[in-house]
Order: structure tokens, then sequence, then C-alpha cells
């Protein structure tokens, strides 16, 4: 049960502006692969901004008591002015081959000294992070917990037990610094009755940040070469009805879109345009762009931001004492 804030929460508020009904907005970047200072630098010098969030994807060990927690990254975005988003997925992967951990094996504890490590070096890491575990979990691609002939309608169910599982072990750390994000696909794949946004969300007093994925892969799909047709999307066609499912689970979390982009290339830099004014509209606190060429290239258009919107952006250090705030309420002053 979330208490008042206190104090400290008020003066930070004041601070912040965080009176306004809309969040500060972050623009921020996911890299495939670690953060290191040169990728920040590139990333802001196509950006033409200080990126304010930087997410990065941690798999989990084969084995339980295996001990491993990404300290050089968080430091390196530390260092380069973003808070960290750590997607962390219950995966193991050996060479190309990717084995999700049993659900089982998670509930019934086995797993829980790597959880409980990784929750402690989380809490003496000090500052705010984020902590994106099992994503798109609405994606068959994925099928988080189970084997992917096992995806189905008991996967929200396990999904939820799990979420529960981990956010209690980093409870009982004391890792209050982590805010632990429920991020969906804004699309769920496949789209069957059970599949829906509601059915996986654990709950809000499980879930600090509301979140979304979605891409507009414009004409790079092909039947004949993929399975699929791909066409163009806006910004709004992709998000507004995730958002709109999203937003009554918890009206009181902050919602962001932590991985977006636009496959095509000649429409990309006005798509980023679009996305950016549209995501200050809309009231969220942040707006990611994947920043890597996979399966397309998703890579930030020449420009990055423009110019005329760089001032809807919240400062890297204003939206850090925001997300600072939001921290110390979630976890009751």
């Amino acid at each position: 049960m979330r208490r008042r804030p206190g104090l400290l929460l008020v003066i930070l508020c004041l601070l912040t502006a965080c009176s306004s009904e809309k969040p500060p907005l972050a623009f921020g970047v996911a890299l495939h692969g670690a953060v290191t200072a040169e990728a920040m630098e590139r990333a802001a010098a196509l950006a033409g901004v200080t990126p304010s969030l930087v997410i990065f994807y941690v798999q989990w060990p084969g084995e339980p008591r295996a001990e491993g927690f990404p300290a050089a990254c968080l430091e390196t975005a530390e260092r380069a002015g973003a808070v960290a988003c750590v997607t962390w997925e219950p995966m193991s992967v050996a060479g190309d081959v990717e084995n999700a951990v049993p659900a089982g094996r998670i509930l019934s504890g086995e797993y829980d000294p790597y959880i409980d490590h990784f929750a402690r070096a989380a809490r003496d890491f000090g500052r705010p992070l984020i902590l994106r575990f099992a994503h798109e979990m609405n994606l068959a691609r994925y099928h988080w917990g189970t084997s992917a002939e096992e995806y189905g309608p008991a996967s929200p169910d396990l999904y939820k037990r799990m979420f529960r599982h981990v956010r209690q072990r980093f409870r009982a750390q004391g890792a209050g610094n982590v805010l632990f994000a429920f991020c969906p696909n804004a699309e769920s794949i496949p789209a069957a009755p059970w599949n829906t946004l509601e059915a996986w969300f654990p709950g809000a007093d499980e879930v600090d940040v509301l979140g979304m994925d979605g891409y507009d892969w414009g004409r790079t799909r092909t039947h004949a070469e993929h399975g699929w047709d791909s066409s163009p999307r806006s910004f709004v066609s992709v998000f507004k009805t995730a958002r709109k499912a999203l937003l009554p689970l918890d009206p009181g979390a902050p919602l962001l879109v932590f991985e977006t982009s636009s496959a095509d290339a000649a429409g990309k830099a006005e798509w980023l345009a679009s996305a950016v004014k549209t995501a200050g509209d809309w009231g969220l606190a942040g707006l990611v762009w994947f920043q890597a060429e996979k399966e397309a290239d998703w890579r930030l258009p020449e420009g990055g931001v423009p110019e005329r919107l760089r001032d809807r952006l919240a400062a890297p250090r204003t939206w850090r004492v925001w997300l600072h705030s939001l921290a110390i309420e979630r976890r009751g002053g």
C-alpha cells in the first residue's frame, strides 16, 4: 500500500514542478550491446540532445547461483548524464540459441541467489534505475517462463507470478531505488482473447512505471520473404490503442515509450518529429529511440530531434530529479 510522500519528496516536487499534470518528457536511446562512452557520445551527437535515459539488455545465466551485474554499463550511463534502464530477460543464451528460464525454477526459489545478488548490487548502486523485467510478454516470440509450444492462455498468470516473485526479492533486499516497469508490446501477437494487456498486468502495487514498445516497419516486410506484409504506420497509429488500455491500469503511474523507431528511411525524420510532438501532447514521461540496425535500420535520422522540438524535452538533470522523487513516492516516502 502506498503512503504519503515525505518531506524530501515535497522538496523534490517543488524543484521539478511535479505538481504539473504532465511529467517531464525524457528522450532516450536503446542500445543493442554494452553501454560505452563511445556509444553514448555517438547517440548524443546523432540525436542533437543528450539522452536522459539509456536502455540496454541483460540475459540471465544458465546457472542460478551465478553472479552478474552490469555495473560498468550503469556507471557509464551515469557519467553520460543518463538514467539506466535494464531490460532484464529471463533467458540464457548459448550461441544463437535462446532458452527461456522455466517459470518453475524462478517460482520455486531456485534462481533466488542470482536475483538476490542482482538486487543487492542494484541497491548498492544507490541511484535510481529502471528495471524492465521480461518485456513484450504479449509476443509469442518471447514466451517467458515456458517453451514456445506452451505459450498460451495460461501464460499471463504465470508471468504475473514471476513478476511479483522477482519484485518481492528486490523489496526483501532493500532495493527501493529500482523502479519496476511493466512494458508490453503495443500490439499483442497472437491476437487472441486471452492475450490482452490487462491480462498480463501484475498489479498497481507491483509496478512503478507503465511502458509500451512499438515500431513502424514501413514497407520493409514482405509476405514472400518474411511471412507478412508491413505498411507505414504513424506514431499515433502504433501506440494509441495500447495507451488507451494501459492508462486505466494505474492512472497514477507515468507512461513511457521504451522502444520505438521507424524503418522508413525517407520519412524517418518526420516520423521522429511527430513522435516527439505526440509524446509531449500525451504527457508521456519518456520516448526512447531504438538506436540499432537489427532486422531493419532503426537508427536515428540525420539531424536527430528537430531543433524546433528540443525545448519539449526535459534536461537530463531535471528528469533524473523527477525520477528520484518518483522512486521515493513509490516506496512510500
